[in-house]
């Protein structure tokens, strides 16, 4: 039996700038997810659960200065390059690639199927300057585009905070950003992919939760889990929990979708019904 091929680096690394003014690189580290764990050991299964295929590490140094690193990662697809990205949103727009945010010396974006990472280990107007230009060199030799997911498309417009949207495919991404259950009560182990989003509204934020299952039977089971963990006295309708706030669930074809923390039962179900009409109807597109 032959040995499966392990992706090639060099069309990541050529993406890759090989100085930054004065710092010049050393010797690219390369890194797959069998042996991500030992380059970053905590965040390794947050780059896991998006199906990474292959990471290549560039440092560059120059005596008496902080070092920049470059982690470019190939994640197979726009939508899991999109997703890592959404992972963490703190900081500001720095305008490279598809999305972008700058926080403390630390650059991230993504563009078509790939998710840089670039920092310094120091942040100075110096090496601020370095990191930016690094990721436009970077994003400006990634020569295509890709799509958002088309979940996306699902979330109604109205009240959505789109820049604050997370996409992923795990129930431990799902409990980071939003703590639902110990057990995987959504069975989104057996999901295609999941988005969840912020929602300001009058009555304060609730949030939006879509789930895409292959079949709409498994939709079904997953939507009956919920609610019986989560929802025992609903009979179908949004339900008052402990906090005040209510959150409501429903099935919709291969869908599950639940709104979490509204201000009231009618703000929960108009949400459900905009997502049903989204869709059975004409979608607005997410760029």
């Amino acid at each position: 039996m032959s040995r499966p091929q392990k992706p090639d680096p060099g069309p990541l690394a050529s993406f890759i700038p090989r100085t930054a003014g004065p710092w010049l690189s050393e010797a690219d580290q390369v890194f797959d997810a069998a042996s991500i764990f030992s380059y970053i050991d905590g965040a390794g299964e947050v780059y896991r659960s998006y199906n990474m295929k292959l990471l290549v590490a560039r440092r560059f140094h120059k005596d008496g200065k902080p070092d920049l690193v470059v982690d470019a990662f190939d994640m197979g697809s726009p939508a899991d390059a999109f997703g890592v990205f959404t992972h963490d949103l703190d900081g500001e727009d720095a305008g490279i690639g598809q999305g972008s945010n700058y926080k403390a010396g630390l650059l991230s974006f993504w563009k078509d199927r790939y998710f840089l990472s670039v920092y310094a280990e120091e942040e100075t107007p110096e090496t601020k300057a370095l990191v930016l230009g690094l990721g436009r060199a970077v994003a400006a030799a990634i020569p295509g585009e890709g799509k958002k997911p088309e979940l996306l498309d699902l979330l109604p417009p109205a009240g959505l905070e789109a820049g604050k949207v997370r996409y992923f495919r795990s129930f431990s991404i799902l409990n980071y950003h939003h703590f639902v259950a110990d057990a995987d009560i959504l069975r989104l182990d057996q999901a295609e992919d999941a988005v969840l989003a912020p929602y300001e509204g009058g009555g304060g934020q609730s949030d939006l939760l879509i789930v895409r299952y292959g079949q709409e039977a498994k939709a079904g089971l997953a939507a009956g889990s919920f609610r019986e963990a989560c929802l025992p006295n609903s009979k179908g309708k949004a339900q008052r929990m402990k906090n005040g706030r209510w959150t409501a669930c429903r099935a919709l074809a291969r869908y599950v979708a639940v709104v979490f923390d509204a201000a009231s039962a009618k703000e929960a179900e108009t949400r459900l019904d905009a997502v049903s009409r989204l869709a059975t109807g004409p979608r607005p597109g997410w760029k």
